[in-house]
């Protein structure tokens, strides 16, 4: 089975996601491929020589890209590599787990028996993670094989044109609010539908995946993805949706790889500048990428680099702040956060 990372000038992360599959799955042909949209070449050398077994995948957009995060700055083109995720996914073993850099595996697992269970139950899709907040795995009922839920979701509707209608088509208009108002669109049901759908931290058909996709003019619209999720369990009547009994990877919230929607008004941090720091720092020895592992990096040696960098623009307590909101804007829906 393949594995396939999206990667973003985060080599820190990537360093760790990378140690955690050799270290938690076991099993035959395990092929990793990184799907990488811009960074800088130095880091990328490092990690191919740390993991010659790897395969690094360039995106179109990262020549133009890698111009500026090898400086620490923000990227003028603001494109999604999707036609990349695409194609390396069609190219790819039928069922691939996909992460993103900042994704490691925190349990061991059988990707042989998985793929066996997923053979047997024509599983479409299997969930890793839900950061222990049940509304996004909400079930009417589960078996469990090979410690795999087989669930069927708990959908309020399961109609591409009712859902297109709720919760999707009429999202930045009126009626949204209408629908509301009445308790026909509440954030539960809405979340009920990332059971069959994630961006990251799951196993997909890449049938499935590629369906995800259709109609996706260049950018990452969740609102459109499930739809298509739910059009492509409307349309395949055997297609089986599940999770891992428990959840076996976790995610980071000390960085984020862009600046987008990481900013809030009373908060002053630009990421790309950031990164370039712990980048740096890694490249050279000074930050471990397991550190406190498997939990996610310790603040204090975050910390200690910022200090020695001696960077102006990316202040201590502005990150510490940063870190926080990042992190409730997960919580306030109920999510669980270390």
């Amino acid at each position: 089975m393949d594995i396939l990372i999206k990667s973003f000038n985060r080599s820190y992360y990537l360093d760790r996601c990378i140690q955690s599959v050799y270290m938690h799955c076991i099993g035959e042909d395990l092929q990793i491929k990184v799907l990488d949209d811009g960074t800088p070449q130095k880091y990328l050398d490092k990690i191919q020589q740390k993991f010659p077994s790897i395969k690094i995948y360039k995106s179109e957009f990262y020549n133009q890209k890698v111009t500026f995060t090898e400086r620490g700055e923000r990227p003028k083109t603001h494109n999604i590599p999707i036609d990349l995720w695409i194609k390396i996914a069609s190219e790819s073993s039928q069922n691939f787990i996909l992460l993103e850099d900042d994704i490691w595996f925190t349990e061991s697992i059988n990707i042989t028996e998985l793929q066996r269970t997923i053979d047997q139950e024509n599983l479409s899709f299997v969930k890793l993670f839900w950061l222990g907040n049940p509304i996004l795995v909400q079930e009417k009922s589960s078996i469990i094989k090979n410690k795999i839920r087989i669930f069927k979701a708990d959908l309020f509707v399961e109609n591409p044109i009712l859902y297109n209608f709720i919760f999707y088509k009429f999202n930045r208009f009126k009626i949204r609010k209408t629908l509301q108002n009445l308790k026909i669109h509440t954030r539960k049901r809405h979340l009920s539908y990332y059971s069959i759908y994630s961006v990251a931290g799951v196993v997909f058909n890449k049938d499935y995946f590629a369906a995800l996709w259709n109609s996706h003019k260049n950018e990452v619209d969740e609102f459109l993805q499930l739809y298509n999720a739910v059009n492509y369990k409307f349309i395949n009547k055997t297609a089986a949706f599940a999770r891992t009994e428990n959840e076996i990877v976790r995610t980071g919230f000390s960085s984020s790889a862009t600046n987008q929607f990481k900013n809030y008004d009373d908060v002053n941090v630009d990421m790309f500048r950031f990164n370039k720091i712990i980048n740096d720092a890694w490249l050279e020895g000074d930050f471990d990428a397991m550190a406190n592992f498997p939990a996610d990096f310790p603040q204090e040696n975050i910390i200690e680099i910022l200090k020695a960098s001696k960077d102006s623009e990316i202040p201590i307590e502005e990150w510490q702040k940063w870190v926080a909101k990042f992190k409730n804007q997960f919580t306030a829906f109920g999510c669980q956060i270390d």
